[in-house]
């Protein structure tokens, strides 16, 4: 019974994966680039430092 319930358990979760949305609005694009601008700052600051 077990040979039968894991191949389709791992069926079942590969569809849902592949069934997961891509989010691509523009909060996530603000998010972004909210972060790439942080992190551009804080390198900047250990770069000015060393």
């Amino acid at each position: 019974m077990h040979i039968l319930i894991f191949p389709a358990v791992f069926i079942l979760w590969y569809l849902a994966y592949e069934a997961k949305p891509i989010i691509n609005d523009e909060v996530t694009i603000n998010w972004e680039e909210k972060n790439t601008s942080k992190r551009n700052k804080l390198l900047n600051i250990i770069n000015e430092s060393i």
